[in-house]
């Protein structure tokens, strides 16, 4: 046993010196970065987690003496260097205090490369744009229904007046289908007339066969990329910045071009006026700025796609040095009817729109929102001339069919009672005629609005207004009732 006891004891002594050995090149390479020392303490309990691991079941109880070893002097390690070696298994436990030692660096590359790699990939926007819309997304769908009933009285002042109690009076019901999901929205609105009491929409055939009249009111898909926006389908494509008579003026088409010995004129304006919804394919760039979107559409309404617009849109929202001001700017030209012979007979014109609104004053005593809009345009320019056959205008260019140049302008006041809003308004232009007649005796170019809304609870809303008619100094009364069903 003795024999026995001092080999063990030999081999524990020769054991002890060669951990000394091996901290001894360590320990004068710590000296000049002390400070970082105790900063890589911590470092020795996340390694005690991993330990569990098959590799580090047996060093666990060597990283006992780590701690101990680190006051160890360092002049006892002078002679013994090179007995250092046959001892790697001591270089695992400094691995957590030092970081020179090359084995070291090998032995433990897991927990650092790992962390550093989630990192990198947290920090790509590229991977976020990519992986930003999961593949199962989930829509919400909606189905709003609601009824609306409209009266309008005309009282005449330029023009002969009518026995009819109502110049207008109609009503319908209105079901619409939305989907919404984070890069996908979708339309459908279906108006659904009843007989005998139907609006300018209702077809003659529906009328005289007393039938109900459905119309397929908006049909459309809306998709958003990471850097194009897709939208195809029927939409009312109305574009105003707080008007509810007049403006919109970049879908009007020239009131001398489309039929001059009638002056028909194709620019909506009335009592909550829209324009007629379109066929159209639409490509928008909104996410290269949060200011500034861009929509570009084909549109057309021909069945063999023989004729067609272009229409161009640019929207500006909150510009530097111009916060809180709403800017539009818009172009559309009946420009792909040249690419047939039988429509290039027409004529080719072009429209340019400038919209505007500025808020005034918000949050003053009742007064929820003022804004302060406008609109101006240039109406059909560049009317050049065409094939004299198959036009009305026999392809000359009278002074008559100059660009029409109307100006609107107007207030949009919100209020926290009482009145809910309340929009007065009122456009400008020297070519107007006077509808009924077709000619400018007694017109008036001067033309104004006065739009109220009330919210009666949560069901019902009831719209009023008072306007211009007929581009004379006829005016009108007007009541439109809004009830929500779903």
């Amino acid at each position: 046993m003795n024999k026995h006891f001092k080999l063990v004891f030999t081999a524990t002594v020769f054991a002890i010196l060669g951990i000394a050995n091996a901290q001894e090149p360590v320990a004068p390479a710590a000296q000049p970065a002390a400070p970082v020392a105790p900063a890589a303490q911590p470092a020795a309990p996340i390694a005690q987690p991993e330990a569990p691991t098959p590799a580090a079941t047996e060093p666990a109880p060597e990283a006992t003496p780590a701690p101990v070893a680190t006051p160890a002097p360092a002049p006892v390690a002078a002679e013994p260097a090179p007995e250092a070696t046959p001892a790697p298994v001591a270089a695992e436990a400094p691995a957590a205090d030092t970081a020179a030692a090359a084995p070291v660096a090998e032995a433990a590359p897991q927990t650092t490369d790992s962390s550093i790699a989630i990192l990198i990939v947290k920090e790509n926007p590229k991977a976020k744009r990519r992986n930003r819309v999961p593949r199962n997304d989930l829509a919400i769908v909606d189905v709003p229904t609601n009824f609306e009933i409209q009266a309008r009285k005309v009282m005449p002042i330029d023009t002969d007046n009518t026995d009819n109690n109502l110049d207008t009076w109609w009503g319908r019901a209105n079901l619409m289908v939305l989907t919404e999901s984070e890069n996908f929205i979708g339309k459908i609105h279906l108006r659904m007339y009843p007989n005998s009491y139907y609006s300018k929409d209702t077809t003659q055939a529906a009328k005289a066969d007393g039938r109900d009249y459905f119309q397929l009111y908006e049909a459309w898909a809306w998709h958003r990329g990471d850097y194009v926006n897709v939208k195809i389908g029927r939409w009312d494509n109305t574009t105003r910045f707080g008007s509810k008579t007049f403006g919109g003026y970049v879908d009007a088409k020239k009131d001398k071009n489309i039929e001059p010995s009638k002056n028909v004129s194709r620019r909506q304006e009335g009592f909550m006026s829209t324009y007629d919804p379109e066929n159209a394919v639409q490509f928008g760039l909104n996410n290269f700025s949060e200011n500034v979107s861009l929509d570009i559409a084909l549109i057309t309404s021909d069945k063999n796609l023989n004729k067609g617009d272009l229409r161009v849109y640019f929207q500006f929202k909150e510009l530097a040095g111009l916060e809180n001001m709403n800017i539009g700017v818009g172009y559309r030209s009946n420009v792909f009817d040249e690419l047939n012979k039988e429509s290039r007979k027409g004529d080719v014109t072009h429209t340019i729109d400038l919209a505007v609104r500025l808020p005034i004053a918000r949050d003053v005593g009742l007064l929820k929102d003022l804004s302060l809009f406008g609109e101006a345009a240039f109406i059909g320019l560049d009317d050049q001339q065409g094939e004299p056959d198959g036009r009305g205008d026999k392809g000359v260019i009278p002074n008559a069919n100059n660009p029409a140049f109307p100006i609107l302008g107007g207030l949009d006041f919100s209020f926290y009672r009482g009145l809910d809003k309340v929009v007065i308004e009122a456009e400008y232009d020297g070519e107007r005629r006077n509808k009924e007649k077709n000619s400018k005796e007694h017109r008036k170019c001067t033309q104004g609005s006065i739009y109220v809304q009330k919210k009666l609870n949560d069901r019902f809303t009831l719209n009023m207004g008072t306007q211009s008619e007929n581009g004379t100094k006829d005016f009108s009364f007007a009541m439109r009732l809004q009830g929500r069903i779903n």
